[in-house]
C-alpha cells in the first residue's frame, strides 16, 4: 500500500512551490484533488489519486540532485541569462541532469573561476548560502601586488564597504604547494608574477573578495574558489562536473548545521524525495525563502546603525529582494561630477534621474548601479562620492524626482528598502515597518571595533562626535527628516551581535506574514 502524504509536501516534491506557497495555493481554491476543491492539511495518495494545480496535473517528486562543478572564467553562474553566452548549467550533460532543475548554490562573478555546487535541495542551499551558519568558502587570489604589512593588517580588520564593514575569517599567502596545486586545476594555467594569497570568508557580499583588495590598493587578477566547508576543487579541472558522494552530502550538512543523510545509503545523486521525521511529515526549514505572502518592507535608522548589512542579509534569507536608496543618491552624485553638473542645481541635479537605474543581481539585491547603461557600481562608492552625496541628497526636487523611482521598485511586493525616511514618505503604506535603533554610543563602538580602535582613543571619540552630529542634521533636516514611523516596530540592537539583529527582522516579517495569511488587518503585532 502506498503511504499518503499532506496535499502541500506533495505539491512541494513535484517540484512546484515550496511548502509554504503550496499552502496558500490550496487555500486560494488552485489545488483540486479528485476534481474536488483541495483542503488545507489532507493526506493524498499521488500515484492512486489526482492532483491538480490550477488545471495541471502535478508530477512526480523530482529527485534530489547533487554536483560539484569546477567554473570556468567567462561562464555565467546563473540557471539563464539573455545576454550571457554561456551558464553553469550548460556544462552539465543533459543526462545527468534529466528532469531535474538544477540552481547554483551561491554565486561566482563572471571573471572568477573555481568550485561551484548545483542543487535541487532548497533546504541545503539556504543553509549553505545564509551567513548565519558560518560555512567557509576559500579562495585563492592572485594580485600583481604583493601585500605589505599594512595592506595585509587592513584586510584582516575589516574593510568598510558601501554596503557595510566586510571581513575575512583568514588571509595566508599561498605556499609554492598551493600554487603548484592550483595550477592543475584551471586554465589557463596561472601566469608568471603573480602574487598568490588565501582567504576564507563566511559572508557573501557582492564581489567582496575583489572590492576589499582594490580598497587596499591591491587590485584582484585571478580569483579562484577552491574550498566550500568540507568540500575542496582537489581532482575537478576546469569545465568539469561530477556528483557528490551521500558521503560529501552529510559533510555539508554538517558543516551548516543540518543533520546527517539517508539511512538507506543510497548514493546523493541517485536520492529522491525529502527526509521525514517521525510522523512522515517533510523535514524541510520552516524558514523557508518563499513566501506565500511576500510584503513590503521599510526599514530605518540612524547612521550607522546596520540597516543596509542586516536588511540584505534578511531579505537573502527570505527571497526577498532587497534596495539601499542611498545607491541613487550615490548614483546621481556620481554623474553629477563627471557631467560637471553643480551640486547645489537641485533642477539640474533632478534632470540626471532619468539616466539612473538600479539592476537585479541573481540573488534579488538591487545593487548593480547603471548610468545610461554602464555598470558603475564600483565607481559610486568612491571617497570622492562619499564626501559629496550629502549635500545632493539633501536637494528637495531631486528627492522629488526619485521618489516615483523608489515607489515603482517597490511594486510587486517581497522587497525589504532601506533608508532614513522609507516608512514615512517614501513607502507610507507599507506591509510593515522597521526602525532598527541603537545608541550613538552603541553605533560608536561598533565602527571604531570595525577600524580596530580602542574604544577609549581619540579616534573613537571623534567617531562617537560624528555620529552624533550626523543624528542631529538627520533629524533637523527640512526635507525628509529621520524619524520613526508610529506604527514601525522597533528593533534595539544595542548588544546584540549582527546574527540576532538579522534573526530579530527575520522574525518580525514572518511574524507579518503569517497575520495576513490569517487575514489579519490594522496595527501591526508588537
Amino acid at each position: 500500500m502506498t503511504p499518503t502524504v499532506r496535499l502541500q509536501r506533495a505539491i512541494a516534491e513535484a517540484g512546484i512551490a515550496s511548502r509554504r506557497r503550496a499552502e496558500a495555493l490550496i487555500e486560494a481554491g488552485r489545488v483540486r484533488v479528485d476534481g474536488r476543491p483541495a483542503a488545507l492539511g489532507e493526506r493524498v495518495d499521488v500515484e492512486k489519486q489526482r492532483v491538480e494545480v490550477d488545471g495541471r496535473p502535478l508530477g512526480v517528486a523530482q529527485r534530489l540532485l547533487y554536483l560539484a562543478l569546477s567554473k570556468p572564467s567567462g561562464v555565467t553562474s546563473t540557471v539563464s541569462d539573455r545576454h550571457a553566452r554561456r551558464t553553469v548549467v550548460d556544462l552539465v550533460p543533459a543526462e545527468v541532469a534529466e528532469g531535474v532543475r538544477l540552481y547554483p548554490v551561491g554565486r561566482l562573478d563572471r571573471d572568477s573561476e573555481g568550485l561551484l555546487l548545483l542543487t535541487n535541495d532548497g533546504a541545503l542551499t539556504e543553509r549553505l548560502v545564509h551567513p548565519r551558519y558560518g560555512v567557509e568558502r576559500e579562495y585563492a587570489v592572485g594580485t600583481h601586488t604583493r601585500l605589505d604589512r599594512e595592506q595585509a593588517a587592513r584586510l584582516r580588520r575589516g574593510i568598510e564597504l558601501a554596503d557595510g564593514v566586510a571581513r575575512l575569517r583568514s588571509l595566508r599567502p599561498a605556499t609554492a604547494r598551493d600554487t603548484r596545486a592550483l595550477a592543475l586545476l584551471v586554465s589557463p594555467r596561472p601566469e608568471a608574477g603573480l602574487a598568490w594569497y588565501r582567504v576564507v570568508l563566511t559572508e557573501g557580499r557582492k564581489r567582496q573578495v575583489r572590492r576589499m583588495f582594490a580598497a587596499v590598493g591591491a587590485p584582484v587578477e585571478r580569483l579562484v574558489r577552491v574550498r566550500i566547508g568540507p568540500l575542496s576543487l582537489d581532482g575537478l579541472a576546469a569545465g568539469g562536473v561530477r556528483l557528490l558522494t551521500q558521503e560529501e552530502v552529510d559533510r555539508l550538512r554538517a558543516a551548516s548545521g543540518g543533520g546527517g543523510g539517508r539511512a538507506d545509503g543510497r548514493s546523493a545523486g541517485e536520492g529522491r524525495g525529502r527526509s521525514r521525521g517521525p510522523d512522515g511529515a517533510d523535514e524541510r526549514s520552516e524558514r523557508t525563502p518563499v513566501s506565500p505572502h511576500p510584503l513590503v518592507v521599510a526599514l530605518d535608522g540612524p547612521g550607522s546603525s546596520g540597516k543596509s548589512t542586516v536588511g540584505s542579509a534578511a531579505a537573502e534569507y527570505l527571497g526577498y529582494r532587497f534596495c539601499d536608496t542611498g545607491m541613487l543618491y550615490r548614483a546621481v552624485t556620481w554623474l553629477a561630477l563627471a557631467r560637471d553638473v553643480p551640486l547645489g542645481d537641485e533642477q539640474r541635479l533632478a534632470a540626471l534621474v532619468p539616466d539612473v537605474e538600479l539592476a537585479a543581481e541573481a540573488e534579488g539585491r538591487l545593487s548593480r548601479v547603471l548610468v545610461a547603461r554602464e555598470d558603475v557600481t564600483e565607481k559610486v562608492a568612491s571617497p570622492r562620492v562619499d564626501r559629496h552625496v550629502s549635500e545632493v541628497s539633501r536637494q528637495p526636487a531631486l528627492r522629488a524626482a526619485l521618489l516615483p523611482r523608489q515607489r515603482a521598485l517597490a511594486a510587486g511586493g517581497g522587497i525589504v528598502m532601506a533608508g532614513r525616511d522609507i516608512g514615512t514618505v517614501v513607502l507610507p503604506d507599507a506591509d510593515l515597518k522597521l526602525y532598527l535603533d541603537a545608541s550613538a554610543e552603541e553605533r560608536a563602538r561598533r565602527r571604531a571595533e570595525q577600524r580596530g580602535l580602542a574604544p577609549d582613543s581619540p579616534a573613537a571619540a571623534r567617531i562617537l562626535a560624528e555620529l552624533r552630529r550626523r543624528d542631529r542634521i538627520d533629524a533637523t533636516r527640512p526635507i525628509a527628516p529621520l524619524r520613526k514611523a508610529p506604527d514601525a516596530v522597533v528593533i534595539r540592537t544595542d548588544g546584540n551581535t549582527l546574527g540576532q539583529t538579522i534573526d530579530a527582522v527575520v522574525a518580525a516579517i514572518r511574524r507579518r506574514e503569517r497575520e495576513l495569511a490569517r487575514g489579519t488587518r490594522g496595527k501591526v503585532t508588537r
